[in-house]
């Protein structure tokens, strides 16, 4: 349903996921509430695949994605493999991550994790592009877990965003809305 409303709007697409995640053979993947799992074979079998859900966003052809994944956690079943496999962002994409590949992300103290709560607060700054909230997501994490967490991101954005735009960016969009209403009416 999400990759149909991304390809028929031609909107941009976010996708957040904070739960469990874990990579096995290096692949990742990302744990639903109500997965059983007993061994490495449920892990494919009953979770969602990341790199298979960042390809089905990148057939989307919708003009930008942001992926956030706050899923890094221990793999009870690979020792050697922590955290979650490095991944290259699909055209148009940015991938971020809680902590650097192969890393255990903190679950923090509070109702969100350590790099949710700093999210929270940095996509919140007006006139801020996506690039810089990501960058000050990094140093605030780093600081308060004292280099332990480092969040990391892939990207391939050639356009700038911002989850809240400057003032001319925003008149120029309800300038374009105001002319399609007035094109269908």
């Amino acid at each position: 349903l999400f990759l149909r409303m991304l390809e028929a709007r031609k909107c941009v697409g976010l996708l957040y996921f904070a739960a469990h995640g874990v990579q096995l053979s290096w692949r990742n993947y990302l744990l639903p509430v109500d997965a059983r799992i007993a061994g490495p074979g449920d892990i494919a079998a009953q979770c969602l695949d990341v790199g298979s859900v960042a390809s089905g966003i990148g057939r989307a052809a919708n003009p930008m994605n942001v992926i956030i994944l706050d899923a890094c956690r221990e793999n009870p079943f690979a020792v050697e493999q922590k955290g979650l496999s490095q991944m290259d962002a699909p055209t148009q994409t940015i991938l971020a991550y809680a902590t650097s590949p192969g890393n255990v992300a903190s679950d923090g103290e509070g109702a969100n994790g350590l790099y949710t709560e700093n999210l929270l607060r940095e996509i919140r700054m007006p006139e801020a592009k996506i690039e810089d909230v990501f960058k000050r997501v990094r140093l605030a994490v780093r600081r308060a877990s004292q280099g332990q967490q480092v969040p990391w991101e892939s990207t391939s954005l050639e356009e700038d965003f911002y989850f809240l735009p400057p003032a001319e960016i925003r008149k120029l969009s309800q300038e374009e809305l105001d002319r399609q209403f007035a094109e269908e009416a």
